[in-house]
């Protein structure tokens, strides 16, 4: 007890222990609690104090970093027991679900796992591996899941509320909705600090049963679909997780450290297949797509702080260590390919939640497209995107949903007097999009470092250039769309449930903040983990690294500062006698509104209606999806051949 407990209170390795157990464990609580609660006001409550009390034990857990912590050998039977209890429940639920194809994936798992258990029963292995570390990577993961994250779950309270209203969930399946909810934030928070294989396939099946739960929350026949779809793919995912620990196993490592320090490019290449499937990369994309039958804070959830960025991370978790090889190149073309093919999808989608899901999928091919590239800059580009991205899209999401929830419509086109009747909730839209494509933001910085990186491969940096252009051209559609209202005197704030409304404010001066200091935050966070990924980093790599944060952050706020100045200048200078009734080919209606309402044949009302394009018969999602995912394929085939060769 005195070794524990002295003058100067608990141990760092007793800190750091307690911070692993508070992070893992206080969102479980919580939403257990949030669970059992009887009233909505208490539910709200407990809500709230688990998404503040996560929020703060996430950024001073990174206030301790670095750190591990490494426990006895009863660690490994635990994870063991609870992989094979979760792979049960998965297949409980596809069993309901008339799932046979997941059951038989679940038994392919649970028969890998008692392989590997025994295998390694009777081995006793010399060094021990930190079960669960704290460095940068894992630490910036930590931030976004409970920072972000749990601004989600405030926002989803009200959100909820309105829900429920309109024929959502109601009582007991609200409850078990922030139960799920609530505890996806603690299974993630496992699933980045985790160093251990095992322990890392036990959060990630956790992952994986969660965002079943959250797709199926509607109980509709789509809902259903779509969730077992999710639940099909990613469990293929969690067995080639599982095999890959076999693999290291075999390879003398139980741990992602010892995959990096063993180099084993077999366990690589599986993790790596694994990551592409729970983050939705083609030809794995489609469970992704079709989550967005989920209520809006699990759409914000699974592409902003959770669930997608679980591949992302893996997959820069182990690029350093294979930088220079045959297999990063395909990695490399498949991210390439991702974010190309699913920019020009969206393109076409005018379902804002389909756009949003597909600029999803395309952001995170660039991450691993940058991993892939395997030099400082790529990665630093790789961790703006992860970080800046995150905060945007949640934000993105976030008020699609609002928005679908004040006009009933997710629809794009739906959305152009948005600026009158919405005018908040338009405005921080718009902010988020242009925090998407303009500078001074991060994502703009990320994509030029990440072209930078490419131009010596030459495929992938053409397939960089096209997905960068089509997002700004889906993105500028979108920002048109909404600016696209007639003239009123009179703006009216919208009304909506307090936690909302509050979320959507914190959050856009969370992305403008960010975006304003991106240069500082290159300099003070990301240079230093991308050098720190590659410590035997050529000079001229770590040149160009420096490079890119030694530009002077004046001249990038010119552009913001100027657009800001023109605005109030027009706003000030704006005469309403200005304003003339377009002309509409018949009479003009409602002259005092000044609306684009005007008579037509047999004096009927027609509202003038002017549409965005979309290139549907170019880019239709039905004709190139199919051909996308096999050549997709072929790519995923390349890269097993690329490590069959060696």
């Amino acid at each position: 007890m005195e070794a524990l407990i002295g003058s100067q209170g608990l141990t760092k390795m007793t800190r750091n222990e307690l911070a692993v157990a508070v992070l893992v464990v206080l969102p479980l609580v919580g939403g257990a609690l949030a669970w059992l609660a009887p009233w909505r006001w208490l539910r709200s409550a407990v809500v709230w104090l688990t998404a503040g009390l996560s929020a703060a034990a996430g950024v001073y857990a990174v206030t301790l970093l670095p750190f591990s912590v490494t426990l006895g050998s009863w660690h490994e039977v635990v994870a063991v027991v609870c992989e094979l209890m979760l792979v049960g429940l998965v297949a409980y639920f596809a069993w309901d679900e008339r799932g046979w194809l997941i059951v038989g994936l679940c038994a392919v798992q649970v028969g890998v796992l008692i392989f590997e258990w025994l295998e390694g029963a009777g081995q006793i292995p010399v060094i021990k591996d930190a079960v669960f570390c704290l460095d940068g990577l894992a630490g910036a993961l930590v931030v976004i899941i409970n920072v972000i994250g749990g601004l989600i779950l405030v926002y989803a309270t009200g959100y909820m509320k309105v829900h429920s209203c309109h024929g959502g969930g109601r009582g007991a399946r609200e409850g078990r909705f922030f139960l799920v909810l609530t505890g996806f934030l603690g299974l993630m928070n496992g699933l980045v600090l985790a160093n251990h294989l095992g322990w890392l396939s036990v959060f990630w099946e956790g992952t994986t049963l969660c965002s079943f739960l959250l797709i199926r929350h509607e109980g509709t026949p789509e809902a259903r679909g779509n969730a077992r779809r999710a639940l099909l793919i990613n469990v293929f995912g969690g067995v080639v997780m599982s095999l890959a620990g076999v693999v290291a196993q075999r390879g003398g490592a139980e741990s992602l450290e010892g995959v990096l320090g063993s180099r084993l490019t077999v366990v690589f290449v599986l993790l790596c297949i694994a990551a592409l499937a729970k983050s939705a990369q083609f030809p794995l994309q489609s469970w992704l797509l079709g989550a967005m039958v989920a209520p809006t804070p699990v759409s914000a959830l699974l592409h902003s702080a959770t669930m997608v960025k679980a591949g992302a991370y893996l997959v820069l978790r182990l690029a350093p260590a294979f930088e220079g090889s045959a297999v990063m190149d395909v990695i490399a073309l498949i991210g390439g390919f991702s974010f190309a093919v699913a920019a020009a999808l969206a393109v076409s989608q005018s379902n804002a939640k389909r756009v949003l899901a597909y600029s999803t999928i395309s952001n995170l091919g660039l991450i691993v497209a940058c991993a892939g590239i395997g030099t400082p800059l790529a990665y630093a580009a790789a961790l703006m995107i992860v970080c800046f991205h995150a905060a945007s899209k949640g934000l993105l999401f976030l008020c699609v949903g609002a928005i679908e929830q004040e006009i009933g419509s997710r629809d794009i086109e739906d959305m152009g007097s948005l600026l009158h009747t919405m005018p908040l909730t338009a405005g921080v839209t718009i902010a988020g999009m242009l925090t998407m494509l303009v500078p001074p933001f991060g994502m703009l910085m990320s994509k030029l470092m990440a072209i930078e990186a490419a131009i010596e491969a030459p495929l992938v940096v053409l397939l960089v250039i096209a997905g960068s252009a089509l997002t700004v051209f889906f993105w500028a559609k979108w920002i048109g769309r909404v600016q696209t209202v007639s003239y009123h005197a009179r703006y009216r704030l919208e009304r909506m449930p307090r936690s909302m409304m509050g979320v959507l404010v914190v959050l856009c001066a969370m992305v403008l903040g960010g975006g304003l200091g991106s240069l500082a935050i290159y300099r003070q966070v990301i240079e230093p983990m991308a050098l720190g990924a590659f410590p035997h980093a050529a000079e001229k790599a770590v040149a160009a690294l420096r490079a890119a944060g030694q530009l002077h952050s004046w001249p990038i706020l010119v552009f913001p500062l100027l657009a800001v100045i023109a605005w109030l200048v027009t706003v000030w200078r704006f005469n309403p006698g200005y304003v003339r009734l377009p002309y509409l080919a018949g009479e003009n209606r409602d002259e005092t509104e000044l609306s684009y309402k005007f008579t037509s044949v047999k004096d009927e009302p027609v509202v003038a209606w002017a549409t965005s394009l979309y290139f549907r018969r170019t880019l239709n999602e039905e004709r190139i999806t199919p051909w996308a995912n096999l050549l997709a394929w072929l790519l995923v085939l390349s890269l097993l051949g690329v490590l069959g060769g060696r």
